[in-house]
């Protein structure tokens, strides 16, 4: 093995109702300093999306859902920790990852399988990663991508601040992709300490594409109200609430071995 890929070790003292001595190799150890991440209390929450009423009914009560408690990344995964995730998962490098798992835009925006376009680039979002790509990142920090519904949770944010959230959104919708994104954390974090939500990148979820359907919807013979087209506002929640469609229908675009330029994710465990 090359020095190049060659994992080092330390052990560390690591509190958590006393001291644990465990081994972490070196990028493990520098995700855990350098991705803070934050506790999400537990709380209700109205999903976005509902479940359908059944045939013949056009209503959908709005009840609330319970959303355990969680930590979630307090920013973006950055393209200096996706690096360091490759150098120990050389199947993760642009050249050697497979096609299944990642289409032809994986990582474009790279100069080669270990080298970023400058130094620059490493406090910025990382993109062009597939969903397989960052959920084996989370799952090698020994988590793993949030789920729609705790994303959400954790924008929605006990309400604070929502109608700042909703201008802000439509700005960044109605601004064109820029040549490079910003670095992550240089805004307000939220009420929670989460950082980078809106404005910076659409990101990954577990469950992205499971909330909306592609099949055609036109044959009303089903007797299914809420099923036709044009009628997709029947099942949300809040049907004035243009940001959300965008975030849903975006997620819902994806395949999961897509590489886009501006999506990227962060990660999330128990508590």
């Amino acid at each position: 093995m090359s020095e190049e890929t060659r994992p080092r070790t330390w052990t560390v003292a690591v509190a958590v109702t006393g001291v644990i001595f465990v081994t972490m190799t070196a990028t493990a150890l520098a995700v855990l300093v350098s991705s803070p991440m934050v506790r999400i209390p537990a709380g209700d929450f109205v999903s976005f999306f509902r479940e359908g009423p059944g045939k013949g009914k056009a209503g959908v009560a709005i009840i609330p859902q319970r959303i355990p408690a969680f930590r979630l990344d307090a920013f973006p995964v950055t393209n200096g920790q996706f690096l360091d995730f490759v150098r120990e998962h050389p199947q993760w490098r642009r050249s050697q990852v497979k096609l299944l798992f990642a289409d032809h835009h994986y990582l474009a925006n790279w100069l080669g399988d270990l080298r970023l376009s400058d130094d620059a680039a490493a406090s910025q979002p990382v993109t062009n990663v597939s969903w397989f790509a960052a959920e084996a990142y989370c799952e090698a920090r020994g988590l793993r991508l949030p789920t729609t519904d705790q994303w959400e949770y954790a924008l929605a944010d006990q309400g604070r601040r929502q109608n700042e959230i909703e201008q802000r959104s439509l700005a960044w919708f109605s601004t064109p992709n820029p040549g490079r994104l910003g670095a992550v954390g240089r805004g307000e974090p939220n009420g929670y300490g989460v950082y980078d939500l809106v404005g910076l990148v659409w990101e990954w979820t577990l469950d992205h594409n499971s909330f909306m359907t592609g099949s055609e919807q036109r044959n009303t013979s089903s007797k299914d109200d809420a099923a036709f087209c044009g009628s997709g506002s029947i099942g949300v929640s809040d049907a004035a609430n243009y940001p959300a469609f965008m975030r849903y229908a975006m997620r819902s675009s994806l395949k999961a071995n897509y590489a886009v330029e501006n999506v990227g994710f962060r990660c999330e465990g128990d508590e």
